[in-house]
Order: C-alpha cells, then structure tokens, then sequence
C-alpha cells in the first residue's frame, strides 16, 4: 500500500509539474472542482 501510495504520488507531482498550462492560461479553480470531485468519487467507493 506504501509502495502504491508512493508511486501515485509521484504521477499526480509529474502531471501537475508537466501537463498542466501556464499561469496565465491556465482555469485553477475548473481543476480544483474536478479534483475535490474524483477525490470524493474515490472515498465513496
């Protein structure tokens, strides 16, 4: 569990640091909504 944690971690770091857009292009609050979202989806299951 340690090691799976660890590894979503490092994915979730990466894409946050690569795919997302600059600043000034960028909708924070559309990806905060969708986080909060899946987050809740998840914990739900």
């Amino acid at each position: 569990a340690v090691l799976f944690a660890f590894l979503a971690g490092g994915i979730v770091l990466n894409v946050l640091k690569e795919e997302l857009p600059e600043d000034r292009e960028s909708h924070f609050w559309s990806f905060a909504i969708g986080a909060i979202g899946y987050a809740v989806l998840l914990l739900g299951l």
